[in-house]
């Protein structure tokens, strides 16, 4: 028979307790399986506060905590009467949870014990008196009821075994020799609430900034007045990424409860979305399994790999070459940084008042470049000088112009160390070019 059953209630039956017990059972079954089959990890804390000046005592205790264990039933710590009595924390005691506990139900065997004075073994509820009025507005009567308080103590969790249900609450690391119990600023409890752990609060505060800093550095990057649309196709996904998330975790930082499960999910969404541009093979890294008994464990290389992506320096991938018209079809561009000079694609753009095509065909025998200080032995001796090679398309990482041919230069030329000491590359165009509109640009490696 199961202690679960519905009670058929008919004309005439006799009552007895046990009717009313096996009905209540039957209440909390369906109450349990139906929010069961609905949330996941509904248990742990919803508030927690753990008395500190025990700690200097050797004794560790909770000053208020509310909740829910993992069967369902709800807690609240003190509710009336006092809180579970304070754990003596024993001499060799190190690296050990610290959990509130409460005696499972057992099937065959009582859950309800009245208070006698001696231990009442593992029961569930303790009976006390409690006066309770009368919820009628003219009836001031008030009765004494027989109500069940939970049994609720304080445990190593190591030694509740098998027939509790146990939430941890604390790490100890040591109890010292002066008595003083030292616990583990870095555990975080279970929590039905982020608000229970400054560590949670504190992680949701830093993504959330680093989210909005990401943000605007990418906004003022990609519509910076000059850029000449100059930035990345990827730079705008990376944008709607940070800009999809910001107010996302802005309103997840005010929401109250916020599960800790709930936190993860996302947090370990944006992680996977942000792989694609912060890691070398484009996929999201492995992550462990989420433990909400261990949420330290399952946040940390998550958090990593947030960190990792949202600080990274933003490098402009194309940069623009100022070319500067000397006369006599001579234009120069200085390059302060060397590291292009040494580790970028250099592309000449070019548009004339001619067919793209003649321009494609005749503008690489026309144009002459080297360093600046021998591009007239260049032009004067008729050597080749860096050659240039056509690009069937524009590159994607600098902006397309309709009419312009691009042009790839070859940093494998002699002439090229010439321009890395110099810093300045110059150009001379030869022929009839009608109105020739020239850029140039660095394209990192």
């Amino acid at each position: 028979m199961s202690e679960q059953d519905k009670v058929l209630w008919s004309d005439g039956l006799f009552l007895r307790p046990q009717h009313f017990q096996q009905q209540e059972r039957y209440f909390e079954s369906i109450l349990d399986r139906r929010l069961g089959a609905a949330l996941a990890y509904a248990y742990g804390f919803a508030s927690l506060r753990i008395d500190r000046a025990l700690l200097n005592l050797g004794k560790i205790a909770l000053a208020q905590a509310t909740g829910q264990f993992q069967d369902g039933t709800p807690f609240e710590v003190p509710h009336d009467k006092a809180a579970p009595d304070p754990l003596d924390v024993p001499d060799a005691c190190r690296d050990a949870i610290v959990a509130l506990v409460l005696p499972l139900r057992r099937p065959g065997l009582p859950d309800q014990a009245f208070q006698t004075g001696s231990d009442p073994g593992p029961v569930r509820y303790l009976a006390e008196d409690q006066e309770v009025r009368d919820a009628i507005a003219q009836n001031d009567s008030q009765a004494v009821l027989k109500v069940g308080r939970p049994n609720l103590r304080i445990m190593l969790k190591s030694e509740a075994g098998s027939g509790f249900n146990c939430i941890g609450f604390a790490r100890i690391l040591e109890k010292r020799s002066d008595g003083r119990v030292v616990l583990d600023e870095e555990y975080i409890p279970p929590a039905l609430d982020c608000g229970i752990s400054d560590k949670l609060r504190g992680w949701l505060r830093e993504i959330t900034g680093l989210l909005r800093q990401r943000a605007q550095a990418l906004a003022e990057r990609v519509s910076r007045p000059g850029s000449k649309g100059v930035a990345d196709f990827s730079d705008f996904l990376l944008l709607q990424i940070c800009n999809r998330y910001d107010p996302l975790f802005a309103h997840l930082s005010q929401r109250t409860p916020l599960h800790a499960e709930l936190f993860y999910g996302y947090a370990l969404q944006m992680a996977g979305e942000l792989a694609t541009f912060g890691r070398k093979d484009r996929r999201s890294a492995e992550f462990p399994r989420y433990d909400h008994d261990d949420l330290q464990a399952s946040f940390a290389p998550v958090l990593d790999q947030l960190r990792a992506a949202l600080t990274a320096v933003l490098e402009q991938t194309a940069v623009s070459i100022p070319l500067q018209d000397r006369g006599r079809g001579v234009y120069v561009g200085p390059v302060q940084d060397l590291t292009l000079l040494r580790g970028a694609t250099f592309v000449v753009a070019a548009n004339a008042d001619l067919p793209a095509e003649q321009i494609r065909q005749h503008f690489p025998s026309q144009i002459k470049i080297g360093p600046v200080e021998k591009i007239r032995d260049l032009v004067m001796r008729h050597l080749p000088g860096i050659v240039v090679s056509p690009l069937p398309v524009a590159p994607r990482q600098i902006p397309f112009h309709a009419g312009y041919s691009y042009f790839e230069l070859d940093r494998k030329s002699e002439f090229w160390r010439g321009v890395e000491v110099s810093r300045v590359i110059a150009l001379h165009i030869a022929g009839d070019f009608p109105n020739l509109q020239l850029e140039m640009w660095a394209i990192r490696d």
